[in-house]
């Protein structure tokens, strides 16, 4: 009967008229090489192929330890700026916002009082990367979150040019709740969520306690980590959802719910507007141009997760739900969304690497801190020389400046690097001591050796006078 029923209907395709099961096998192939050589426990992945059905791919288990399924909840990190951009879109269509109203007419308090609202989707009000991780990160879940951030907000950059910024869109959160009088969490579940059905994404921490952790890397093995939700980071990171709902969304953002976000909104949500490197940047947005194209997708991270949606004009797209994240990583798990569309065009991809050089800083401390121990023990044993041993307690300190002002000369702050990469602040905090060790023994050890050598030298002088 199953042969006979497979002769007649023929086997299912894809939208593009390949067989879904090589598109899936292949899909599923290079899904495995990817969790295994990225070492993520757990991965939800779905590929939506025009008009047919998405077709989900599952992989590992959550931070508890159970399988990754449909319902699992994933932190979507900077894909929550598209959703703060489709919340300011209708502010603007209820005339409560216009895109060049000042952010002064309404917080007069911001730090970027004379920014206009377009300028903050776009990353061109002058905040700096440096300024929104200054105020990330907080876990503060209490009422007036957002606004207590929102004020805690300084600006160091030049309004008018790009820089991408958390600062940005915790500001447009900010705006949202003074113009709707309500919070943030409220309004998004009012104004997109519930009107998409999305009943399991939410940006309030009393509705996200079934979060499990995800998993930051020690020297490349990921580890459980459970920080809890940051209610004041919402509006440009901390969104809890499931691949169920960013299925969902995502076609939405494809013209699939014009009730809720119609084609003129679209249309503003994903118009480039500026450059920003090697794509150019809308509302909330990525936007770039493949084989004639549009192509509009946005990365997120959060210590612990990461998340990539990527939307085609032809109506493919891929959402991307991990429950890891390193910077070191970034680049192989940036990779996943386009090379699975090129996977359902019949193309072949291998899955990309991670960045060498990060991957390697921990290692590379750890040796370093390894060197600085010996030479420790060398210096107290073998090293005579005073003029030697003050050279090299010079360069010693030069090493401890070096590891303790590299993170600050590339805006980041001890907590963050904490927050953000773990074994590498260890490792920068103990190659720290252990140089400093190495010096303070040098220097220690001269000394002594002066005034002995001096004893000697004067002694029997003071003997020859008794």
């Amino acid at each position: 009967m199953a042969v006979l029923l497979a002769l007649c209907v023929g086997t299912p395709a894809t939208a593009s008229g390949r067989p879904a099961d090589d598109v899936g096998s292949r899909v599923d192939t290079y899904l495995d090489r990817v969790a295994d050589e990225q070492s993520i426990p757990g991965m939800a992945v779905a590929v939506i192929d025009g008009e047919a059905p998405p077709v989900h791919h599952f992989r590992g288990y959550d931070g508890e330890g159970r399988a990754v399924d449909a319902r699992t909840p994933f932190l979507i990190g900077s894909v929550a700026k598209s959703m703060t951009a489709a919340i300011v879109a209708k502010q603007v269509r209820a005339g409560l916002l216009r895109w060049s109203d000042r952010v002064g007419d309404h917080l007069p308090w911001s730090a970027a009082a004379d920014a206009t609202t377009e300028q903050l989707l776009t990353h061109t009000a002058g905040f700096t990367a440096s300024d929104g991780l200054a105020v990330s990160e907080r876990f503060d879940n209490s009422a007036g979150a957002i606004d207590r951030a929102a004020r805690d907000l300084h600006r160091s950059g030049r309004p008018g040019v790009y820089r991408y910024s958390d600062a940005n869109y915790l500001m447009l959160g900010a705006l949202i709740e003074k113009v709707t009088g309500r919070p943030y969490a409220d309004v998004l579940r009012s104004d997109l969520l519930d009107p998409l059905g999305m009943t399991h994404t939410s940006a309030a921490s009393a509705e996200v306690r079934d979060l499990p952790a995800g998993h930051r890397f020690w020297w490349g093995q990921p580890v459980r980590y459970d920080p809890g939700f940051d209610e004041s980071g919402a509006p440009y990171g901390y969104i809890a959802s499931t691949i169920e709902d960013m299925v969902v969304y995502a076609q939405a953002q494809m013209g699939r719910a014009p009730d809720v976000l119609d084609a003129t909104m679209l249309a503003d949500l994903h118009r480039p507007r500026v450059h920003s490197g090697d794509d150019r940047y809308g509302f909330g947005w990525r936007v770039a141009d493949s084989d004639g194209r549009r192509v509009v997708h946005h990365t997120g991270a959060t210590p612990g997760y990461f998340a990539h949606v990527m939307l085609r004009s032809d109506g493919n797209g891929v959402v991307v739900l991990a429950n890891a994240y390193s910077e070191a990583r970034a680049p192989a798990l940036a990779a996943v969304a386009g090379d699975l569309l090129a996977i359902t065009d019949g193309q072949r991809r291998e899955p990309g690497s991670g960045d060498a050089v990060l991957g390697l800083l921990p290692w590379a401390l750890a040796a370093a801190v390894g060197i600085g121990l010996l030479a420790t023990v060398l210096a107290w044993r073998r090293v005579r020389r005073r003029g030697l041993r003050i050279a090299c307690a010079v360069a010693s300190l030069g090493v401890v400046a070096a590891v303790v002002m590299g993170p600050w000369l590339l805006g980041a702050s001890a907590r963050q690097l904490w927050i953000w990469a773990p074994d590498a602040a260890v490792g920068l905090v103990a190659t720290a001591v252990s140089w400093a060790a190495l010096a303070a023994t040098l220097v220690g050890r001269t000394r002594p050796g002066w005034i002995t050598w001096q004893w000697v030298r004067v002694r029997p002088r003071a003997a020859a006078r008794d």
